[in-house]
């Protein structure tokens, strides 16, 4: 009996598995925003300064490197939710601000860093 599986809840009218005992819904998916660039950012946004400023400094250099590397994959991860918002065709204008923005920062840094090599 498929009935006696699943239950409704009387206030949200969710569908519950009874017997498995999960009372939870599917979370829905995450949709795309600004604050998925404040990660790759926040990361290369120090490692541009170092090397526009202190980049004939190797320590700055190699500073600036690591700290853009891992900027480089936070924004690989904010370009990842950012394309899926946009195949999944919500916030179409936001998920390409959010790509351009950091494909634009994260070009940006990989030039600074060829320059001063």
């Amino acid at each position: 009996m498929p009935e006696r599986d699943a239950a409704t809840d009387a206030t949200t009218g969710a569908v519950t598995d009874v017997e498995a005992g999960v009372g939870e819904e599917a979370a829905p998916k995450r949709e795309v925003s600004y604050d998925d660039t404040m990660p790759g950012t926040l990361l290369l946004f120090p490692a541009l300064l170092l090397l526009r400023f202190l980049g004939e400094h190797a320590w700055a250099y190699w500073t600036a490197a690591v700290i853009g590397a891992l900027g480089v994959v936070a924004s690989g991860f904010g370009i990842a939710s950012a394309v899926g918002s946009l195949r999944r065709g919500r916030r179409r204008w936001a998920a390409l601000a959010v790509i351009l923005l950091l494909l634009g920062a994260c070009l940006v840094f990989v030039s600074r860093l060829v320059q001063h090599f």
